[in-house]
């Protein structure tokens, strides 16, 4: 056991933040901490880390372990290069300068003798001879080129003190690793390159991520935080959200049937509770019913969001047409020779390392950025929508004016509704945009989007900002939509899930892939697939599209005829289920009953037997009732 958090309870006042965090983490597990935004993971965090006192509850580290926990740019010091700032890692350039000043004046001075010893063994153990090695490994790795490793870190950019801080923390190789949003700034190629250290680490690691794909690669096991509890998963995300789903709907089903129970004993009190000869029965189910758990179970907190992007118009054939662009930002040449057609309901992911000109390339798709050279033409009926990263000139707007504003004759209560199905409900349509999280921008730009019904999507990142499960809610609204769609995007899931056609910018040049796996396949075997600019479109004979139709129709018949045979079926087996039922009832008050009478106390015989009897019947009656309830209490 690395650490241990148990009775964990964090409250601000009336404010309740955790309740009860109990879990473990052991010896080179992968922990992914997931939760909906708000509900309490960096506030864990920090807990953990000692930033933050619990109201309740321990957390505890194993004895003489190290702890890691990546904050962003907190720890760079910014006046030291990127190298020299890696070598301060555990204080090693210091250690390295005392032992030559100590090999230098030690001579025979055994007190010298015995600090230098000390020193070593402190130098060894922070694996300082491999040092260097190590230091550019991981800086390669986190696309810091060699050209700039003596740059300040006083002029990096913030995503690339990000990653020289997470940089330092993979040097330092600590028993737990915690790292929170640690993709974040990274590129694709990055981000695969920090997997692969990861699934090699020897410790053990707690991870914040909103990139589904990168838990899923990485963890073993899912720590989930949920009404201020902690409940721990074994497996990836992937697994977790299975497990849960599954967890979920049995704890509803068992609901279901407790409810429903509890409605056919309390009818049956009712009905008979005033016949003297059935009143103890019904005195029975009265107690029966009294026994019940009717505790709801515990519904997610995080928002729950639905929404849809139709088009309501088609395009033509041609979308997009891109003949030998050349794209520059000031002097430097970013993309040249580019050439492709994006066809009606096609799609196309950008993707590439930061700074080779993805969103320069979407600028000049939607006019802000010219080309130097070449031809970028929109097909005939094409209606545009792009999701914006900012929303420049509506800071002193709320949601409800912002919309409103664009479409004035839409009712409050049409741009209400609209606004609650992205996740704004109560006040927070009155927050102005101002005081909006990333996320919360985010939303209000796919309900903008939604109203203007485009048949081409411009999106760039659309999944930043968005807790994993609204990103589920999104990838599934872009699956579904009809249009074409180019999408800036380091996600892989949404790749996956949108089926696109990746558009690699790479060296100054567009490189095609038919799939993310073909992409995977370059990265290790360095050999491109055949370049076309132009993307598949398969046509298939009317002849066969015929013999597709009639087959369908058979098909149809014959499920038609199953369906009915079912529920024929059905009706049989209900009619059956409540007439037995009525019968086991009978039966068993009958023999509890007899159970009262002194000839059948007095006889062991007979009380074996008449117990014996109201055992099987029992038996029978409760598997009887809980396949009514599971199957017919909701008709």
């Amino acid at each position: 056991m690395i650490l241990e958090a148990s009775g964990v309870a964090l409250s601000y006042g009336a404010d309740v933040v955790l309740t009860n965090v109990t879990f473990q983490i052991n010896e080179n597990e992968r922990v992914g901490l997931v939760g909906h935004n708000g509900c309490g993971k960096t506030t864990l965090l920090n807990i953990i880390t000692g930033e933050l006192d619990p109201s309740a509850g321990e957390v505890t580290l194993k004895a003489n372990a190290t702890m890691g926990y990546l904050k962003q740019t907190a720890g760079l010091t910014l006046g030291n290069t990127v190298y020299s700032e890696m070598q301060s890692v555990n204080r090693a350039d210091e250690l390295l300068a005392k032992m030559k000043e100590l090999e230098r004046s030690m001579g025979g001075d055994p007190a010298k003798v015995e600090e230098y010893e000390r020193v070593s063994a402190r130098y060894e153990a922070i694996d300082g001879y491999h040092l260097d090695y190590n230091i550019r490994r991981i800086l390669n790795g986190m696309s810091f080129p060699e050209q700039s490793w003596e740059k300040p870190v006083a002029v990096l950019s913030g995503g690339e003190k990000t990653r020289l801080a997470l940089a330092k923390l993979l040097i330092m190789h600590p028993d737990l690793l915690i790292l929170d949003e640690p993709t974040n700034h990274l590129d694709l190629e990055t981000i695969e390159w920090l997997e692969e250290f990861l699934l090699g680490y020897k410790g053990a690691v707690l991870i914040v991520s909103h990139d589904r794909y990168f838990l899923d690669r990485v963890t073993t096991k899912t720590l989930e935080i949920q009404n201020g509890k902690s409940r721990m998963y074994n497996g990836n995300f992937e697994a977790y959200m299975r497990q849960k789903t599954e967890n979920d709907a049995r704890e509803e089903a068992v609901y279901k049937r407790t409810v429903a129970q509890a409605e056919k004993l309390r009818e049956y009190a009712e009905r008979n509770i005033t016949r003297a000869s059935t009143s103890n029965m019904a005195k029975s189910r009265l107690k029966m019913l009294d026994r019940l758990d009717l505790t709801a179970p515990e519904n997610s907190e995080h928002v729950r969001v639905k929404f849809r992007i139709e088009p309501n118009s088609e395009p033509y054939k041609e979308v997009v047409i891109a003949k030998d662009l050349q794209i520059a930002a000031g002097k430097r040449d970013l993309i040249t020779g580019l050439s492709f057609t994006l066809f009606r309901g096609e799609r196309l992911a950008i993707i590439g390392a930061n700074g080779t000109g993805k969103t320069t390339l979407l600028n000049t798709l939607l006019g802000k950025h010219p080309p130097l050279k070449g031809k970028l033409i929109l097909g005939g009926g094409v209606k545009m929508s792009c999701m914006e990263q900012n929303l420049y000139g509506i800071r002193s707007k709320n949601p409800l004016e912002y919309i409103w504003d664009l479409y004035p004759s839409m009712s409050q209560l049409e741009i209400r509704s609209l606004l609650a199905s992205v996740g704004f409900r109560g006040e927070d349509i009155f927050i102005e945009a101002s005081g909006l999280s990333g996320g919360e921008l985010a939303r209000l730009n796919l309900a903008r989007i939604s109203l203007e019904h485009p048949n081409l999507l411009v999106l760039d990142e659309p999944t930043n900002h968005l807790d994993i499960y609204t990103k589920d809610v999104l990838c599934d609204a872009l699956r579904e939509y009809k249009g074409s769609m180019i999408v800036v995007t380091h996600d892989r899931y949404l790749m996956e899930t949108l089926g696109s056609r990746l558009l690699l910018i790479e060296n100054g040049r567009g490189v095609f892939f038919e799939s993310y796996a073909q992409y995977k396949e370059y990265r290790e075997t360095g050999i491109l697939p055949p370049q076309s600019g132009e993307m598949p479109h398969k046509q298939e004979p009317e002849r066969k599209k015929n013999e597709v139709s009639i087959e369908g129709a058979k098909a149809a018949i014959n499920s038609q005829k199953e369906a009915r045979r079912r529920r024929a079926e059905e009706r049989e087996r209900r009619s059956f289920l409540e007439k037995r039922i009525d019968e086991l009832e009978g039966e068993v008050y009958d023999l509890q009953a007899q159970l009262e009478l002194p000839e059948v106390t007095t006889d062991p015989d007979k009380l074996t037997e008449v117990c014996a009897a109201l055992d099987k019947f029992k038996a029978e009656l409760e598997l009887l009732t809980d396949e009514w309830l599971e199957n017919y209490a909701d008709d």
